[in-house]
């Protein structure tokens, strides 16, 4: 059986993809905790360490993650992570494909499905969680400050959930912040990689059972 550890940020997209594949196991975590990268490390590593003997591959749905990966330790089956920065990597297919973005529109602030549903867009986090801390008129500034370096909102499309309904909050955050918008379609190679493999160089890293992840796996 393979186990697959991932962000519940690509939930949607995986289990659509998966079906009832019984020879894969989920356990999803919870979306916030790429915000607090030392405490994804500890959360990650209890997962890893909580699973069974009777998976024979753990896969992570995971990338370097602000480096919230750096320091896990593999189990005795080894650890398969994706070799990609973040999960942008995940819905444009590729970490070249994202590379190539980052290239021709450096300064870009990606949004997804799962941003936009965990109010964790610029508009959701000011309206929400910075409104609550600090008052309406604070908020607003707080966020134009965090975003002030960002040229484009960009809309990544997903396999999953309705995208006119995605798209059009996507662009009121880039109106709201006079950002330009941009949209790109999504892929679901990546997702499918995760899935089934192969893992393999230059998707994703191995790491050995006993090894601690490294931030220059990521980098070679």
């Amino acid at each position: 059986m393979r186990k697959i550890i991932a962000c519940g940020s690509i939930r949607p997209e995986l289990e659509m993809l998966a079906g009832n594949q019984e020879e894969i196991e989920f356990r999803f975590l919870p979306q916030n905790l790429h915000r607090i990268p030392e405490k994804l490390t500890a959360v990650l590593q209890k997962a890893i360490d909580e699973t069974g003997d009777d998976a024979s591959e753990i896969v992570l749905g995971y990338g370097l993650c602000s480096n919230g990966v750096v320091g896990l330790k593999a189990p005795h089956q080894g650890l398969f992570i994706p070799r990609v920065h973040d999960c942008i990597a995940f819905y444009l297919g590729s970490h070249q494909a994202y590379q190539k973005i980052f290239s021709q529109k450096p300064g870009t602030y990606h949004l997804t499905r799962s941003w936009i549903d965990n109010q964790t867009d610029p508009l959701g986090l000011m309206r929400n969680e910075y409104t609550r801390r600090v008052g309406p008129e604070l908020a607003e500034e707080t966020i134009r400050t965090e975003i002030r370096n960002y040229r484009y909102i960009s809309y990544v499309s997903t396999i999953a959930g309705d995208s006119a309904k995605y798209r059009a909050c996507a662009r009121e955050n880039a109106r709201f912040f006079d950002k330009e918008f941009i949209e790109y379609p999504g892929s679901d190679e990546y997702f499918r990689k995760i899935l089934y493999g192969p893992y393999q160089e230059p998707d994703f890293i191995r790491i050995d059972p006993g090894t601690i992840v490294k931030q220059k796996d990521f980098l070679k």
